[in-house]
């Protein structure tokens, strides 16, 4: 049976660290930790669980860590992990169920959860590579939203890894590293000018965010990824009052390809601001689907169920059948449970069914 290395680059993470080791003992094979310089007692920690601890000097570039950390790996396969993120039971056994299986595949996609509702339940997630054959190499790029680059087979697997942060991250770090590059004179990839354009929304410099997601729609990028440029750019025009222009970068977007949920829902929220409630609930009812098994876009979890839901209730309401917008509501209940605005909703369109019984 192939076996497998963790592998983990750390900076000052003693509070998480534990956690994370803590799973990985379940399903590694072997554990190695890369410190690129911890003041706290990060490496004691995971000595404290066996690992294999080296030290690396940080050159603000990520996937220069990752590859020497993943040349200390010596299993037949290397999943990488952040110091932030846990595998709970569930996942920990179809893990273990996989690695008799890992030899089927060079590249191995999970399931990658980024945010959460109040029950722990998982309302962002994306596909990410995550398992991979040693003897593809070292293989990551770029130095901040580092990818691994490598030819090979790959399959998708049911194994979610969730990243449930404890402290924030440096606010502009990664925005500084690309300023960085730029500065330097080192030309941007196409998926570097997506996530640099992110950056600088993040950091409020909404100016130079649609200019750097222009860049980017003019180069070779990933579909889904202009995808999302182009409804991150429509955000930034709504929150400017340019309605005209929030809604031609959706429409921009239409040209892609068939359009995702999270698309469908910001074309509903625009039909919506402008009170065409017919147009709205078209894309608000092509929005309504199952969630995507694997897909290499970003995943708004509640685009396909609540959301639309709730919005297809006010649609309703706003069209005069408030019993419509009442079943609307309550299956959308059915996926955010006690959600406050969607109770709030149905007790109000309620009022307006008995109200008009009793006349």
């Amino acid at each position: 049976m192939p076996d497998l290395s963790v592998c983990i680059i750390a900076k000052d993470e003693e509070d998480v660290i534990g956690r994370l080791l803590h799973c990985v003992a379940k399903f590694a094979d072997e554990t190695v930790v890369v410190d690129t310089g911890s003041r706290d007692s990060t490496k004691a920690v995971a000595e404290s669980f066996g690992a294999k601890i080296a030290d690396f000097e940080w050159t603000d570039d990520f996937s220069a860590a990752r590859n020497f950390c993943f040349s200390l790996a010596s299993c037949d396969y290397v999943m990488w992990l952040d110091c932030d993120d846990v595998i709970d039971d569930g996942n920990a056994a179809r893990l273990i169920a996989l690695k008799p299986r890992l030899s089927d595949a060079d590249i191995w996609y999970m399931k990658y959860a980024t945010a959460f509702d109040k029950y722990g339940d998982p309302t962002f997630e994306y596909w990410r590579e995550r398992v991979f054959r040693r003897s593809l190499g070292p293989c990551w790029t770029d130095p901040v939203h580092e990818v691994f680059c490598a030819s090979g087979s790959s399959r998708f697997e049911d194994v979610t890894v969730r990243h449930e942060k404890t402290h924030p991250s440096p606010p502009r770090r990664n925005l500084d590293i690309y300023l960085g590059l730029i500065r330097e004179g080192a030309p941007l990839s196409p998926r570097q000018k997506f996530y640099f354009a992110n950056e600088l929304w993040n950091n409020n410099l909404t100016d130079l965010a649609v200019s750097a997601y222009n860049d980017f729609l003019y180069s070779d990028g990933m579909r889904e990824n202009k995808e999302q440029a182009c409804i991150n750019l429509s955000r930034i025009y709504s929150a400017k009052g340019d309605s005209s222009s929030a809604l031609d970068s959706l429409l921009r977007a239409l040209s892609l390809g068939e359009p995702s949920a999270e698309l469908c829902v910001a074309l509903g929220n625009a039909f919506i601001s402008s009170n065409d409630f017919s147009a709205a609930t078209f894309w608000y009812g092509l929005a309504l689907r199952p969630i995507p098994e694997s897909t290499l876009a970003f995943v708004d979890v509640y685009c396909y169920n609540y959301y639309p839901l709730v919005q297809l209730g006010l649609c309703a309401y706003r069209q005069g059948d408030p019993i419509k917008a009442a079943n609307y509501t309550r299956k959308a209940l059915e996926h955010k449970k006690d959600d406050e605005i969607a109770l709030g909703n149905l007790a109000f369109y309620e009022k307006i069914i008995n109200d008009q019984r009793e006349r």
